[in-house]
């Protein structure tokens, strides 16, 4: 089956990346509900929320963003705000000038510095054979048959506990039997170029690699979820510390394998407990080598990982083909991750 040309009972139409987009949507978090559970400003957070947006598409520059948020973000999050520089997805090295930064309340520095806790190659986002790699993935709908083996597959590999899924599988069914149709639309985190998550962190603690990825540092992140409700794609989600408790042999006591780090036991109060987590294409087993788990396991072949800047790849291929598109294009957030109708 070729990547170009029209699919069988696929219409030639601008309404099915609507009818995609719309999917999102319903199942997307209420601001105002998901910030309320905080003990930060819901207010604050909404309208950084909806500025990071903005910042996204083109509307609003990173460095009106911060001179417009810089003291009520210094007077809520304090020290964590001030020794931090301020990140900005709009320009090339990921913060804002230094000239401008000298005049907030912010450090001055780059994203790159302040990802502790991290390998120094994780932190660039890069190794020695990997310079050139923007990590990408393509999901191919008319292949998906709505299994959900992505986000079983994806639970096991990263051992995330209850309420947080990195993987998940939207639905939508029409029609009225037995003329019934039914659409999957599973969704990873997008791995954002633009992404408005960085954009609103008032901690730096999320923050996008060189090569494509965006990551969360455990021990930066206050759990404040404003970049809950930036994210477009409802693809982030807040570790309550919940564990499977008596469904598992050593429930809560199994380290997530995401940064190579042995926390120990869940326990409240240490990372990941408190923070947000999501996706991060499986970045411990790119850096193996191996697909990441939600690739490796679709039983349909729908998922398609590998370098979007390598010409010869074939996810490159089909992210260029005249099937694909991402998700929310209009948001100006434009995702590593495609989709092919």
């Amino acid at each position: 089956m070729s990547a170009d040309g029209p699919m069988p009972g696929v219409p030639e139409t601008g309404s099915d990346a609507e009818t995609y987009d719309a999917m999102v949507d319903v199942e997307a978090t209420d601001p105002r509900d998901e910030l309320a559970k905080t003990t930060y400003r819901t207010d604050l957070g909404v309208k950084m929320a909806e500025d990071a947006r903005k910042v996204s598409n083109g509307e609003l520059s990173s460095e009106a963003y911060w001179t417009k948020y810089d003291a009520e973000a210094a007077a809520e999050f304090g020290d964590a705000y001030r020794e931090t520089p301020n990140p900005a997805v709009d320009c090339a090295e990921g913060t804002i000038g230094d000239e401008t930064a000298e005049s907030l309340g912010c450090s001055v520095g780059t994203m790159a510095s302040i990802a502790e806790g991290l390998e120094e190659s994780d932190r660039k986002g890069e190794t020695d054979d990997e310079d050139d790699t923007r990590w990408g993935m393509v999901i191919d709908l008319q292949k998906c048959i709505g299994c959900e083996s992505c986000t079983v597959a994806c639970k096991a590999e990263n051992r995330t506990p209850p309420g947080v899924s990195y993987n998940v599988v939207l639905e939508r069914e029409e029609g009225e039997f037995p003329n019934v149709t039914r659409t999957n639309v599973p969704r990873p985190c997008m791995q954002c170029e633009n992404p408005p998550c960085v954009q609103v962190c008032p901690v730096s603690a999320t923050y996008k690699m060189d090569n494509g990825v965006v990551n969360i540092d455990y021990d930066r992140c206050i759990g404040c979820r404003y970049c809950m409700v930036a994210c477009p794609y409802d693809a982030r989600y807040f570790d309550f510390g919940e564990n499977y408790d008596g469904e598992f042999t050593e429930e809560g006591a199994v380290t997530s394998p995401e940064y190579g780090m042995d926390r120990g036991p869940r326990e409240d109060g240490e990372s990941p407990v408190g923070n947000v987590r999501k996706c991060n294409f499986c970045h411990h087993r790119l850096e193996r080598g191996e697909e990441p788990a939600c690739v490796e396991t679709c039983v349909g072949d729908a998922r398609y990982m590998g370098n979007l800047e390598d010409t010869d790849s074939e996810v490159n291929e089909l992210a260029s083909s005249s099937r694909a598109f991402q998700l929310k294009e209009k948001e100006g957030t434009d995702p590593n991750v495609y989709y092919l109708k």
